[in-house]
């Protein structure tokens, strides 16, 4: 079975080509998709100095790509980010402001 759930195996007689075409299809699906998916929302306290948050992603390696995204109105603007093994940094462009648990990002973390 591939690793979206589909079988290699038909109704229909099929002829060797056909069949090395459809194995080829699904294997080249499989490769698509992602080996490790984590995400969720990471809540921080902002103190009016600290413009760099790193949330750790839970993956067993570093994610192959991870998007971030601001989950409340008022924080400055990301400027980039970044991941490692262990945590995706997110580096605002300006320190968000002080208050508690006024830092909220979505992120989503993904390996191939």
């Amino acid at each position: 079975m591939s690793r979206w759930g589909l079988y290699y195996k038909t109704m229909e007689v099929v002829e060797p080509e056909e069949w090395n075409r459809m194995v080829d299809a699904l294997n080249e699906l499989d490769s698509r998709c992602p080996v490790e998916v984590k995400g969720g929302l990471a809540t921080f306290s902002g103190d009016g100095a600290t413009a760099v948050f790193s949330i750790p992603h839970g993956l067993s390696a570093t994610p192959t790509v991870a998007f971030v995204q601001k989950a409340v109105a008022g924080l400055p603007d990301v400027d980039y980010v970044e991941a490692d093994a262990t945590n995706i940094k997110v580096h605002f462009k300006s320190p968000p402001p002080a208050g508690t648990d006024n830092v909220k990002l979505f992120y989503l973390a993904m390996r191939f």
